[in-house]
């Protein structure tokens, strides 16, 4: 085992033992899974290849491995996805069935599951004895196509791309001149589900097959298809470096195509960084899982605040009504019914008070009591609760567009706990779990990318 990875999976233990220790709780107690978070961190890096059919995926990951374990050719030739790792201890080589390996607790894949029957006869894992994948686990994708829908699949193509893209280290996209961003699924994943799912360092962009231009212009002319698609895909000005490659020895390389040959051994050195980049995006991972629960548990906290000022105003009127009732119902009485003969505070004023005047101002404070509770829990508190949901945005400032994407992935949950739970919510001490979150994430989470830093 290389130092990097060996330094990944150390770091990897440390993180899971201290998350464990102080955020575990916490997790549980908002319906995070926990194990969910660790079970990736215990697995080696992960690189995902994807792209259109054709683009020369397969070819890449034999070319890495040293050995033909993929089927290639220029039509969609694999339907499945494909995890290539190497064989652990006296484990034999060969493939594991897709319903194995989403049961499997010692791999990341259990939340693969939701997606039915249809997936699972269409996701294996293959034990090749190949020294890369001592280092990094590759996963192989089917290629992407047009016009298709779930019903075609089977199952929910990009949803599974999402899942594997957020478990990935390091993914590939890959493109050929043929097809350069022309492919609808390729802009959904674009355009929706890796940027949901991962961060843009961790995706390299790939013009790969370029040896089958027939000249520079073509070649130009694919180049600048490829940008201006991409451009309208990611909605940025900025392009992203794009590594323009070709397989070694399909054939001679055409004149002017030689200076682009290095890229290829770069992209493969990138794979190779992947342990290296496991160390950051462990952080990353944790960091982005324990920022949504601060922010679930804020908005929590915001809810339970307002609702309290809002109890607290309400509680103050029931105590005024409670003092009036208590002073003026025997009055009251009197005026309806002619008993009792000397009010209460008539008895209180001239000292003669007796147990029996006690009697009618208990019975309207309780009244006055018994009437606030029930307006708490049948009008204010269910109106409370339907104005919180109305205007859900409103329980936590989003002056900034990183708490603006925090909120799109917690949103819902906290509209679910609002909307169902919303008598316990205004019960638990959200403010001191949020305190216990922040100095997770300013102590603990802070100490560990130092420690990357100064490697």
């Amino acid at each position: 085992m290389t130092e990097p990875v060996k330094a990944a999976q150390d770091l990897a233990k440390e993180i899971e033992d201290r998350l464990r220790a102080r955020m575990g709780p916490l997790l549980a107690r908002y319906g995070y899974d926990l194990e969910a978070l660790v079970t990736p961190l215990r697995w080696r890096p992960v690189v995902l290849v994807i792209g259109n059919y054709s683009s020369g995926k397969s070819t890449f990951i034999n070319e890495l491995l040293g050995v033909d374990v993929q089927r290639t050719g220029q039509a969609p030739t694999d339907d499945s996805f494909t995890v290539l790792t190497a064989p652990e201890g006296e484990e034999p080589e060969g493939e594991v069935p897709g319903p194995t390996l989403v049961n499997d607790e010692r791999l990341p894949f259990a939340s693969l599951r939701r997606f039915g029957e249809g997936l699972l006869t269409h996701f294996r894992l293959k034990r090749v004895a190949a020294p890369l994948l001592r280092e990094v686990a590759v996963i192989d994708t089917p290629g992407m196509l047009d016009s298709v829908t779930e019903k075609d699949r089977g199952y929910h193509y990009l949803g599974v791309v999402g899942e594997l893209a957020h478990l990935a280290d390091l993914i590939i996209l890959m493109f050929d001149p043929h097809k350069a961003g022309t492919i609808k699924e390729t802009y959904e994943a674009i355009r929706s589900t890796l940027p949901e799912a991962t961060g843009e360092d961790r995706v390299l962009y790939v013009l790969n097959r370029i040896d089958e231009c027939e000249n520079m212009a073509d070649l130009v002319r694919a180049y600048g298809t490829l940008c201006w698609n991409l451009s309208q895909m990611t909605g940025r000005k900025d392009m992203p470096r794009i590594y323009l490659t070709f397989a070694p020895g399909t054939g001679p390389v055409r004149p002017g195509f030689e200076v682009w040959a290095s890229e290829r051994d770069e992209l493969k050195r990138e794979v190779g960084n992947a342990p290296r980049l496991r160390l950051s995006h462990i952080l990353h991972r944790v960091e982005r899982e324990i920022r949504e629960l601060a922010m679930e548990v804020e908005a929590l906290r915001n809810f339970r605040q307002r609702f309290g000022r809002r109890f607290a105003c309400t509680c103050r009127g029931i105590g005024v009504g409670a003092v009036g009732a208590f002073l003026f119902t025997d009055v009251l009485v009197r005026l309806l019914l002619g008993s009792p003969e000397v009010p209460f505070l008539v008895g209180l004023v001239g000292g003669t008070l007796t147990p029996e005047q006690f009697l009618w101002p208990i019975i309207g404070v309780l009244g006055v009591i018994s009437g606030g509770a029930l307006y708490i829990q049948r009008f204010m508190f269910p109106r409370f609760v339907r104005r919180t949901l109305e205007d859900l945005d409103g329980l936590v400032p989003l002056d900034t567009a990183y708490r603006q994407d925090l909120w799109k992935k917690v949103s819902g949950r906290v509209r679910r706990l609002v909307a169902e739970q919303a008598p316990r919510q205004v019960l638990v001490a959200h403010a001191r779990n949020l305190s216990r979150i922040e100095r997770f994430l300013a102590d603990d989470l802070k100490a560990f990318y130092e420690r990357i830093q100064a490697r």
